[in-house]
């Protein structure tokens, strides 16, 4: 169970409370990026540990962050020096590697669940004549983690993709969707398909695989004007493949583990 908190911590961390200016502060080898994200990661990671003890909990967070900065440090010092093609590979190498220090880490610390919070949670069954032994917890939770690298993972990993297909054109940006409306259309398409992956996933596992066909159909509907622009409809295409690509290797995770 520590280690499926630890992850699911890291990835709340890193992609859903990790903020544009941290990452952009990163990228520049600021300090407060590194820092408030170091705390970050410190911070969630604590929270969910609490039930294993403070002190146990508090020092293995403090590892774990403190592993984590220098990994980003050192991602973003290479990162600045490279091209697209390294930055797309030093971002699943980077991933791979909390996740490994993860792994590596939680048997060194000994975590075990407080007689305090076993008696928490003892009171509670009593009160609501539910037994906490019954309930799939690490089922949830290795679900939750598989969701989280999917849908929100699954933003970052596209638009590295994105760099990684157009390396050769600074601002293809520009030139795909015009100068004017390029910061909008790239939020927007990011919350589309931050939708797009949720709902594919989970259609894909209630086994509805033909209903994904009307979400693809429902995003060419909106974006159907801009598609006379062949750059367009070629980053759309590639965009939505990729997503939907995401969105059933994630179903096909879960269907099997």
């Amino acid at each position: 169970m520590p280690l499926l908190l630890s992850v699911l911590a890291h990835l709340l961390a890193d992609f859903i409370f990790q903020t544009d200016k941290t990452v952009e502060d990163r990228l520049a080898l600021r300090f407060s990026g590194f820092f408030k994200h170091g705390i970050t990661v410190f911070l969630t990671m604590l929270a969910l540990l609490l039930p294993y003890g403070f002190i146990s909990s508090f020092l293995y967070s403090l590892a774990v962050s403190l592993i984590h900065i220098f990994l980003d440090i050192m991602k973003s010092s290479l990162e600045r020096r490279r091209s697209a093609v390294a930055s797309f590979y030093l971002f699943l190498i980077d991933q791979f590697l909390h996740i490994a220090t993860i792994i590596l880490l939680v048997p060194l610390f000994h975590l075990k669940v407080t007689a305090s919070f076993e008696g928490l949670i003892g009171s509670m069954a009593a009160y609501t004549g539910i037994d906490p032994g019954r309930l799939p917890v690490g089922r949830v939770l290795f679900t939750a983690i598989v969701y989280l690298s999917v849908v929100f993972g699954g933003a970052v990993f596209i638009r590295k993709l994105f760099d990684l297909i157009y390396r050769n054109e600074p601002d293809y940006l520009s030139r795909i969707m015009g100068s004017n409306a390029v910061l909008n259309n790239v939020r927007t398409g990011k919350v589309i398909g931050i939708f797009e992956r949720l709902v594919v996933l989970t259609i894909y596992l209630t086994g509805n695989v033909a209903s994904i066909g009307i979400v693809i159909a429902a995003k060419s509907f909106a974006r159907f004007k801009h598609f006379d622009n062949k750059d367009f409809a070629e980053y759309y295409l590639i965009g939505t493949l990729a997503s939907v690509m995401l969105a059933i290797i994630g179903g096909i995770i879960l269907r099997t583990f």
